[in-house]
């Protein structure tokens, strides 16, 4: 396992809390009867499918880099389609709470979109100054 693939997980270690905890202050305080018991499912599912994604774009990413750009493009959309099949299984099985469970879905999405689009742009420079 390299450096950047730990110090990657490290930084969603911390979005996992940061988000834990900012979950908690709105359920617990704002929002106490919107909780909907698929958050936490929903975070593990998104920490665990970014972390092994990631380290797939990693080991690629060292290997070829002109493949890396093409195979990106494909993972960006198959993650896509991940994600919006997890949403809509969920709505359908369960479709109350819908807004918040939407709400939590993009703020989530976009955590972790963030840290991995930002980690793997600074990889790949890396990559093309060795």
């Amino acid at each position: 396992m390299s450096n950047a693939f730990k110090y990657f997980i490290v930084k969603v270690f911390i979005a996992i809390f940061i988000l834990l905890l900012s979950g908690w202050i709105v359920f617990s305080f704002f929002l106490p009867d919107k909780y909907s018991p698929i958050l936490p499912w929903m975070l593990t599912f998104f920490s665990l499918f970014t972390i092994g994604i990631h380290g797939y774009q990693l080991r690629l990413a060292q290997k070829d880099m002109a493949r890396f750009v093409r195979i990106s493009m494909i993972i960006s959309m198959i993650r896509l389609l991940v994600y919006s099949l997890f949403a809509i299984v969920y709505l359908s099985l369960a479709p109350d709470n819908i807004p918040v469970f939407i709400v939590c879905l993009v703020v989530v999405y976009l955590v972790f979109l963030v840290l991995e689009v930002a980690d793997l742009s600074r990889f790949s420079k890396k990559q093309q100054k060795k």
